[in-house]
């Protein structure tokens, strides 16, 4: 038996962690261990786990991060959990990813040290939730946007396929721990978006696979909103993050400029549609990405 943990990373959404720990408790192949990460909720998350402490079918422990750590911290303590009880694998998910009873034998069944395993992710209707990258590009200079192609495209065609691919999120890969001890925890800094994509680049860059296994299915419980994401605060950190991308990982010189020009082209938009607030949050996630200590603004934590 394959000694796999589970680690979700949890905010006050304690009724769709509830769901998401039932699906884990009913998989054909179990973890070992449900390892619980709060990032210091208010809403009685702490009650609710406990109830599950007794299931009888898998050991579930839980810890508070006394802050909000965003998923990139909160999943940081987690894996460092998980290296402490001497995992093989550790299995990633948000508070809001439902895995089928399948998900996890299907991944380990294509798992190995050096592969990364992604299940395939739908929305509550079935469609694909699945963007996970098969293409990144930060090579091309003539390119604003380096994700040219998703899991999405092949959608129709490879349903019962292996698809490589350039990226993950944090919702449902199964990562070898091999693979962790060679490029370390994620970085706490990213706070929310990109640490995944950085957790992948950096797994790519030692010659690891990444895999989407597509008849292993996992479902997104609330649907992704990313355009409303980037009018909020959360528009710091997607804009902070995606540049630091190009300034680590840019291959070239033009590359890693590029952010510069969005930006001025972000904050000229921004002025001329009369939304003074966006072009201070797109100068300040500049500003930040390019500091050497990787600086977060205080006024964007929530």
């Amino acid at each position: 038996m394959k000694k796999v943990i589970a680690i979700i990373v949890t905010f006050k959404r304690k009724h769709l962690l509830c769901k998401v720990i039932e699906s884990i408790l009913n998989q054909t192949v179990k973890p070992m261990e449900i390892i619980i990460i709060d990032n210091n909720s208010n809403d009685g998350t702490r009650e609710v786990v406990k109830k599950f402490f007794n299931n009888g079918r898998v050991n579930i422990s839980y810890y508070n991060t006394g802050a909000n750590l965003g998923g990139a911290g909160g999943f940081k303590i987690g894996i460092q959990k998980a290296l402490e009880r001497k995992s093989e694998y550790i299995w990633l998910m948000d508070d809001d990813l439902s895995p089928d009873e399948h998900c996890l034998e299907y991944l380990l069944d294509s798992v190995n040290s050096s592969t990364i395993c992604q299940p395939m992710r739908l929305n509550v209707d079935s469609t694909c939730a699945e963007y996970s990258p098969t293409c990144y590009d930060l090579k091309s200079v003539f390119t604003l946007r380096p994700k040219r192609e998703t899991v999405i495209n092949f959608f129709n065609s490879k349903k019962d396929a292996q698809i490589d691919l350039h990226g993950i999120p944090f919702e449902g890969p199964l990562i070898p721990t091999p693979i962790v001890s060679q490029i370390g925890l994620p970085d706490e800094r990213f706070f929310i978006f990109y640490d995944d994509l950085d957790y992948a680049l950096r797994a790519r860059k030692i010659g690891c696979k990444i895999k989407c296994i597509t008849k292993a299915k996992a479902t997104r419980l609330l649907q992704n909103n990313q355009v409303n994401d980037l009018s909020s605060w959360k528009g710091y950190f997607m804009l902070r993050n995606f540049f630091r991308i190009h300034l680590i990982y840019g291959e070239n010189i033009f590359v890693r400029s590029r952010p510069l020009l969005i930006t001025i082209m972000y904050i000229l938009k921004s002025i001329l549609t009369g939304n003074v607030k966006a072009a201070r949050i797109c100068f300040d996630a500049y500003i930040d990405h390019k500091s050497k200590s990787f600086r977060t603004s205080r006024r964007y934590i929530p």
